[in-house]
């Protein structure tokens, strides 16, 4: 591909990745024992059907390089016996490697494969450099992956497709139908609606993060589903009230004088909202949106459920996610004048987030159609970056919910995440059982 520039959500990451690894994972629970040369070869196949191979970065400009066969291209990280969220959790602290001999900020390989084995089954997934790709590009490599290796007459032997330009070109004001003066006046706004949102006080500089796995009751997204139907909310509404009512009561921002609001992110697909067919388009199309609840609202569960609902409803009405890129331009304008360490608790104070999510159905994908005969379960991991304290990460798949949190160890301990995550599970299953 001939070399294209970084994308403002990427710019962002690479301004991250300064300050700690922001890389995330993918990972499938497969049936039977592992098969280690069939994978093998079934990824180099899909690695060299697809085209990628080493990602080549100079300056704001990147390019990714055709597969080669070269071994660091082709190497399977096995792991005997590891648990998958320790694994994980050592690859995303772990800096993504440059090729031996490669200049720095030159080339490396953005994209880790391993697989563990896990008594009668095992996982196979990747470890990714999140600025390369978003989570959709990934599911598109593991989808390849995965039908080579269990049923190969479906799998597609033509090279992915690389963006053809930044989010401005496929989501700006006239393709995404958002206001630019509006954009522009909801990133202004984000500055005072902030003013009386909690945030950590003393900001720490240990960005290290751990990732933890959970599999909720069978009926939970059935019960979510019947509450969300009853209540004329979205799933989605429900997690972050939940998140919000755990953060409230368990989390590390207290309550204190004139900081009485909470803050949560909600990571968004814009894939979805293009006029064009971004399918099997390889790289990073995400935004963001926030929501902001008052102490009234922390203390009514239905209350607070319905005013997520009301401000999700707005956001989409106004193509908010979509017009995020003017925030992050913002954002990528201040980093310009300071160091990315200084740049990062600069953004800390002005997006006070007590949390954020990542949802995703994946009955609606690929990998619901596997399961469970092949595909037992489908999980990932999202980092929080340096300015997020925890990150939930629910992905859903025939009716199972599967949880990963993932948090910055300096700021919420295993105690912490504990009551955290308590809380959250309490207040689905209260749902669940209504």
């Amino acid at each position: 591909m001939q070399p294209a520039r970084l994308n403002i959500f990427q710019r962002i990451m690479r301004i991250w990745d300064c300050v700690h690894p922001y890389n995330a994972a993918q990972a499938m629970h497969l049936r039977g024992p592992a098969d280690i040369d069939l994978l093998r070869r079934a990824w180099t196949d899909a690695m060299r059907a697809m085209g990628i191979g080493r990602s080549r970065i100079q300056g704001n400009t990147f390019e990714h390089l055709p597969f080669e066969g070269r071994a660091d291209e082709e190497v399977t990280f096995v792991e005997e016996g590891a648990d998958l969220a320790t694994f994980v959790t050592r690859e995303m602290n772990r800096p993504m490697e440059r090729i031996p001999g490669a200049a720095p900020g030159d080339s490396f390989v953005p994209i880790r494969p391993f697989v563990i084995r896990a008594g009668e089954n095992h996982f196979a997934g990747v470890i990714y450099h999140h600025w390369a790709a978003d989570s959709t590009s990934i599911r598109t490599v593991i989808r390849e992956w995965f039908l080579r290796a269990f049923d190969p007459t479906r799998a597609q032997n033509k090279p992915l497709t690389f963006p053809a330009g930044g989010l401005w070109r496929l989501f700006g004001p006239d393709r995404a139908k958002w206001s630019f003066a509006e954009g522009i006046g909801s990133a202004l706004r984000l500055t005072t609606r902030f003013s009386n949102a909690r945030r950590v006080e003393r900001p720490v500089e240990d960005y290290n993060i751990a990732a933890s796995t959970y599999t909720l009751p069978d009926g939970t997204v059935a019960g979510l589903k019947t509450y969300a139907r009853r209540e004329k909310v979205s799933i989605n509404d429900i997690f972050l009230a939940a998140m919000a009512e755990a953060c409230d009561q368990h989390g590390i921002m207290p309550r204190r004088p004139g900081r009485q609001e909470i803050v949560l992110g909600t990571v968004a697909d814009l894939r979805p909202s293009s006029p064009e067919d971004l399918t099997d388009v390889f790289g990073l199309f995400l935004g963001f949106t926030t929501n902001v609840l008052r102490p009234a609202e922390l203390n009514d569960f239905p209350r607070m459920v319905r005013t997520i609902a009301s401000q999700t409803a707005f956001q989409k009405r106004s193509a908010a996610a979509a017009a995020s890129q003017m925030r992050m331009a913002a954002a990528v304008a201040e980093a310009s004048l300071m160091s990315p360490q200084k740049w990062v608790k600069f953004y800390q104070q002005h997006l006070p987030l007590a949390a954020a999510i990542s949802n995703v159905n994946l009955d609606r994908t690929w990998a619901g159609e596997y399961h469970p005969k092949v595909l037992l379960d489908y999980l990932r991991f999202t980092p929080t970056g340096p300015t997020l304290p925890m990150i939930f990460t629910p992905s859903s798949i025939g009716g199972r919910l599967n949880l990963v949190v993932t948090r910055r160890t300096a700021l919420v301990d295993d105690a912490t995440a504990g009551r955290l995550v308590g809380s959250f599970f309490r207040r689905l299953g209260d749902l669940r059982v209504r």
